[in-house]
């Protein structure tokens, strides 16, 4: 068995109260290892920062549902944005502060990417940048008992029109940035459904590419679409499911993705973490995923480390 521990992420950004600690029961309930749960999600960051009376609400009752947590960053994290370079590496310490402080083993950030908007700083400073960012993140999740999992981006609607740039959508253009980076507190996080998506975009062999990757990931966003680039933003997810387009975060087994070829070859680290990550409105598929997630991985002979 490749993965470790297998969960899936909280959908329902902003609840509170009894309605998060129900919400996370439903996933200890389903069979879940873990939640995937953000702290902007959780109302526990502003500005960069985490918010204290907040934290203590969170550290208090986040136990009681008996089960473990991996973070996610907040989305919008962009170590390669020229014009406020500052609030993202805050907001990426606030959450591996947030994680170690609720035991939580991972921490996925996604990529740097090129913006529109972006018109300072060449490639190469921008990937410079974002490795010197890393490298001192990484430090701080050393410490904290955290690893850091660089996400392969999604080819947003921009970058299929060709208005933005984000070459980690390539797996093999992440495990690059990865080995860049050098500190063993940096590792990746390979989304399978971004990856299918982008080899349709880009023409690249979705096996080839992912095992490329595959020895260097430490966390597995796991989930399935028919590898349909997104044509136009604005569409909604009622939308996107009818047409197939984009990235669906359907349960595994209900897309095109040939995710038992792709995990028995990927040359995974024993041991991984598998965030079964689905869309909203997919809640009671939960338990359906988890026991698919988990027949795909027993059976899979781990990469030697």
């Amino acid at each position: 068995m490749v993965f470790g521990s297998v969960g899936t992420n909280l959908n329902g950004g902003g609840i509170s109260g009894e309605g998060l600690l129900e919400a996370l029961r439903r996933i200890a309930a389903a069979g879940a290892d873990f939640a995937e749960i953000g702290p902007h999600e959780l109302g526990a960051m502003l500005g960069g920062r985490l918010v204290p009376e907040r934290m203590r609400a969170l550290e208090e009752t986040l136990p009681e549902t008996g089960i473990r947590y991996t973070v996610h960053a907040p989305h919008t994290i962009n170590l390669m944005d020229p014009d406020d370079p500052g609030v993202h590496r805050a907001m990426l310490r606030a959450s591996i502060e947030f994680a170690g402080r609720l035991g939580a083993s991972v921490v996925v950030c996604h990529a740097g990417r090129r913006e529109p908007h972006h018109t300072r700083w060449r490639p190469a400073e921008r990937l410079a940048r974002e490795v010197e960012a890393l490298r001192e993140a990484g430090k701080l999740a050393e410490e904290s008992g955290v690893t850091i999992a660089v996400e392969n981006s999604y080819p947003e609607p921009p970058v299929v029109a060709g208005r933005a740039s984000a070459p980690a959508a390539r797996p093999s253009v992440l495990a690059e940035r990865i080995a860049g980076v050098d500190h063993p507190a940096v590792r990746a996080c390979l989304d399978v459904g971004h990856a299918a998506v982008s080899a349709t975009l880009f023409g690249y062999d979705l096996l080839e590419e992912c095992a490329l990757i595959g020895p260097l990931t430490a966390h597995l966003h796991l989930h399935d679409n028919l590898g349909r680039p997104e044509p136009r933003a604005g569409m909604s997810l009622a939308e996107r499911l009818a047409s197939g387009f984009g990235d669906l975060h359907l349960p595994p087994g209900r897309g095109t993705i040939p995710l038992r070829n792709l995990i028995s070859t990927a040359g995974f680290p024993e041991g991984i973490s598998c965030c079964v990550e689905l869309a909203p409105g997919f809640e009671e598929a939960v338990p359906e995923a988890l026991s698919a997630a988990r027949r795909l991985g027993a059976g899979t002979v781990a990469a030697k480390t």
